[in-house]
């Protein structure tokens, strides 16, 4: 949880700080446009890799690589001379967090147990939103104080420093594996009797060593991977990142240089988002688990669509210029962006493991649609920075609230 908060520190915070980078560099909004692309693309390909080592391999050591390499990669940013260097260190920030995403949400679902994965999910999801809060109105203040390459380098250390304890958790737990072992023999017989009835059930033990000699078989692959509804599930999803994208991205710098905001007010009213995520993804969270102890998949889907509508709208209605409706409309996206991303990670996992019977595939269905929603997006800042800087905000924000419910629509053939 802590590596996830670090993690959305560094997703968010060269957004909420992009106004110094451009003033130090002398350029324009079409910058940060190529600058997120570039993180897309990253986090976007490198999805289904991760998934695919961590299905092979242990999904914490996975985790463990992923935030390093994203938060040396950020803290280096600091000390880029040129943007081109940051859009190439930020593609790295994307390579680490497609490493640690999918393994994380296995993790979190393993821990809460089985009936909770859509809790776990909303769980994560609070982690991030809480460390975008950080991110977004954070590292303004940190930026203003410091500047914007100390404020980087701060958020990679703290990065480097939540895998540290990410790698103590594992080498804990590993001793407490290890430790009933040494007492065994010393115990009394009827334990041992007891235990032995006991392991014939299978363990998290048993099935690492299951894990370590899985092979990986292109014809699963394939059963995973082009499988018709989890696609559409990845469109889903893609919808809903496209309009998360865009408001966590654009907010700050359109609320300064277009309605001409303090910085601070800026980071406050754009991270409203991110409150009202950390409160209501768990409740989606609930919420979708309650539809699937119905035996009624369709409610899950229908709640997706419902999100996914009411985020759109909220996207379309930022263009009026308005502080107030803006900040109305961001603390909606806030609360129902949660049912957008908690549906198809969970939907996706429900997919491989029940409708395929892939269950060392889970982690690579939620990285693969994941993988899809993300890299079918790196384009969406392009064309919202070039709309932004030819024909205006307003015109952009139409265009982005559009986009975000194209990609929902097609969910619609699961659900009826």
């Amino acid at each position: 949880m802590f590596a996830r908060v670090l993690y959305a520190i560094n997703w968010f915070n060269i957004s909420s700080i992009f106004y110094l980078i451009l003033f130090d560099f002398k350029q324009d909004v079409s910058m940060l446009g190529l600058v997120t692309a570039s993180f897309l693309v990253g986090i976007g390909i490198f999805q289904v890799p991760a998934g695919i080592l961590a299905a092979k391999y242990n999904p914490k050591k996975i985790a463990v690589f992923g935030i390093m390499v994203l938060s040396v990669s950020s803290l280096l940013s600091g000390l880029a001379t040129e943007l081109i260097q940051i859009a190439f260190l930020r593609f790295l920030v994307g390579v680490g967090m497609a490493f640690f995403f999918g393994p994380s949400v296995i993790l979190i679902s393993a821990y809460l147990g089985k009936g909770s994965d859509g809790l776990g999910v909303g769980i994560l999801n609070s982690a991030h939103s809480l460390g975008g809060i950080i991110g977004l109105f954070g590292w303004i203040v940190i930026a203003q104080t410091f500047g914007w390459r100390a404020s980087l380098i701060i958020s990679g250390i703290l990065g480097v420093i939540s895998g540290i304890f990410l790698i103590y958790g594992l080498k804990q737990k590993r001793q407490q594996r290890q430790r009933p072992k040494k007492d065994d023999d010393n115990r009394h017989p009827q334990h041992n009797l007891h235990d032995a009835l006991k392991n014939l059930k299978p363990n998290r033990k048993d099935h690492e060593i299951q894990q370590s000699d899985f092979k990986i078989k292109l014809s699963d692959l394939k059963l995973v991977l082009i499988n018709k509804q989890m696609i559409i599930v990845g469109l889903s999803l893609l919808g809903v990142q496209i309009g998360w994208n865009l408001v966590s991205t654009f907010i700050v710098l359109y609320l300064k240089n277009d309605l001409h905001l303090n910085p601070y007010f800026a980071g406050i009213v754009a991270g409203l988002a991110m409150v009202f995520n950390v409160v209501f993804a768990p409740i989606f969270g609930r919420i979708y688990d309650g539809t699937t102890k119905r035996h009624n998949s369709n409610l899950g889907l229908m709640l997706l669509i419902i999100c996914g509508v009411v985020v759109s709208i909220n996207i379309a209605l930022i263009s009026l210029e308005n502080i107030y409706v803006i900040a109305a409309s961001i603390i909606m996206i806030g609360i129902f962006i949660s049912g957008g991303f908690v549906v198809p990670y969970t939907k996706a996992r429900e997919i491989a493991t029940i409708k395929l019977d892939q269950r060392h595939y889970e982690t690579l269905a939620v990285s693969f649609v994941n993988g899809l929603s993300l890299f079918g997006a790196f384009w969406v800042p392009f064309v919202f920075s070039i709309i932004a800087l030819h024909f205006g905000y307003p015109t952009a924000w139409l265009v982005g609230g559009f986009l975000t419910i194209l990609f929902i629509i097609p969910i619609v053939k699961l659900a009826v």
